[in-house]
């Protein structure tokens, strides 16, 4: 069974011949407290139905900043072999707008008395908006502003793996293996959202009874741009109460506090600011998640004791 460990991830490795050329989504933060976002394999990471909602601005400071809204819904069956969910995320940046709508699914296999490996699938559709109207126009008579604002729809699909144990981890994932251009009527090109690569890993270090320490780094590989990384290291309290502090190095520094509200309920707040010259007109960042059990045969965290919740953002 193991050998699926490397059949898969060097199928998945292939991929990165792809040629991907453009620009990035959300920043590595945001990815990494919805990991669903960029990797479907941790869908079904908790028993029964959960749901997760999360806001993020950027930018605070700018006219019409970036915001990120998403909602991840998802169930897992109760063979707790097979995942299901679908999740929406709508990125705004001034008179640009992203809409996903998508579909996941992952396959848990047990692959010793210890190893377990998620393997998952995202599907779905990006709409893409220009609203011209939202920006100042210095020749209203360019063919690009004459042929009114621009919506654009089309398919995603992304793939995703991860292998675990309970004191360490990694994944690998894609959520679009399709490099979308958009084209006015002329064929003049307009915008072109490129294919990101993920490969993610962590550890988890026990330093008492009832505070365990997390490390993990997440990067990002983008044809033609500069290996971006996020370091996260946090500290979890009882499985209750999280502190952690994240790094992309000349990019930003923040940290981020999760509080379990109760058995069914937990709350996420993040703060990271630039490091760059944008720091000296930006305000910093603000995050906010709420994680919600919505049926569950136990409580809602419980599978996680000996696998997952190490490592699992709520």
């Amino acid at each position: 069974m193991k050998k699926i460990i490397f059949y898969g991830l060097g199928l998945l490795s292939s991929l990165w011949t792809l040629p991907v050329l453009g620009q990035s989504g959300l920043k590595l933060t945001d990815y990494y407290h919805n990991p669903i976002q960029y990797n479907p394999a941790y869908v079904g990471a908790t028993d029964g139905y959960f749901a997760k909602a999360f806001y993020a601005t950027q930018w605070l400071g700018f006219d019409q900043a970036p915001t990120s809204q998403l909602l991840d819904i998802q169930h897992l069956t109760d063979d707790r072999r097979n995942g299901y969910g679908i999740s929406l995320m709508n990125d705004t940046f001034g008179a640009v707008q992203n809409l996903n709508i998508e579909a996941n699914y992952a396959l848990h296999l047990q692959l010793d008395e210890t190893m377990q490996l998620s393997l998952g699938l995202k599907a779905g559709l990006n709409n893409f908006r220009i609203d011209y109207s939202l920006l100042t126009i210095y020749d209203p008579t360019e063919t690009i502003y004459t042929q009114g604002n621009l919506s654009e729809t089309k398919p995603l699909v992304g793939l995703g793996a991860y292998v675990f144990e309970r004191d360490w981890y990694i994944g690998f994932a894609t959520p679009n293996l399709l490099n979308n251009q958009t084209l006015d009527d002329n064929n003049t090109f307009i915008y072109s959202k490129a294919s990101h690569f993920y490969l993610n890993g962590g550890y988890l270090y026990p330093i008492t009874r009832d505070i365990n320490w997390h490390n993990s780094i997440l990067m990002q590989i983008v044809n033609g741009s500069p290996l971006e990384y996020l370091i996260t290291s946090k500290a979890v309290y009882q499985d209750q109460y999280t502190f952690g502090i994240q790094y992309d190095p000349g990019a930003l520094l923040g940290a981020f506090v999760t509080l379990e509200v109760s058995g069914n309920l937990a709350l996420t707040y993040a703060y990271d600011m630039a490091t760059r010259a944008l720091s000296q007109y930006a305000y910093g960042n603000h995050s906010f998640g709420l994680s919600v059990a919505l049926a569950g045969r136990e409580r809602w965290n419980k599978r996680l004791d000996d696998q997952l919740k190490p490592f699992f953002t709520r």
